[in-house]
C-alpha cells in the first residue's frame, strides 16, 4: 500500500495462514473491496441567515462554548456546533424557496387584480 493506492479509498482485508509442512511462508490472502466515496458535506454559509431573527441568538448560543486546541481546530470545532441549527434554522425558514416565490407571485397577480378593480380601498393599497 502507498498514499495513491490508500487515495482510492477501497476496503481490504488480508489473511495470513499457517506456513505450510516444507515451507517457513505464509500464504497471504488479500481481499480488496470496491470502491466506496465517503459523503462529505462541506460546511456552506448563507448570507440570508443573518438576515433571521434567530441567527443572532443561536450563534451567542452555540459560539462562546470553551474548545481547547490549536485555533484551526477551534473554528473548525465551532463550525461544526454550529452546522446543526443551521441546517434546522435553514429547513424550517428558507427552505423550498422556489415554491414560495411561485406562490408569492400568485398572490402578488391576485392582488394587483383586485386592485385594478377597486383602485379606492385602501386595505388593498396597504
Amino acid at each position: 500500500m502507498n498514499p495513491y493506492w490508500l487515495g482510492f479509498q477501497r476496503s481490504a482485508s488480508v489473511h495470513f495462514s499457517n506456513p505450510g509442512v516444507f515451507s517457513d511462508h505464509s500464504p497471504i490472502s488479500v481481499c480488496i473491496g470496491p470502491m466506496y466515496q465517503r459523503k462529505r458535506a462541506s460546511f456552506r454559509f448563507f448570507n440570508m441567515w443573518v438576515e433571521h431573527q434567530d441567527y443572532k441568538a443561536l450563534l451567542l448560543e452555540k459560539w462562546p462554548v470553551l474548545i481547547y486546541g490549536s485555533p484551526m481546530y477551534v473554528l473548525c470545532r465551532r463550525l461544526k456546533l454550529l452546522k446543526a441549527p443551521l441546517k434546522q434554522l435553514n429547513k424550517f425558514h428558507f427552505a423550498h424557496i422556489s415554491e414560495r416565490v411561485s406562490r408569492a407571485e400568485v398572490d402578488l397577480e391576485q392582488y394587483q387584480s383586485l386592485l385594478h378593480n377597486d383602485k379606492d380601498n385602501e386595505h388593498l393599497l396597504a
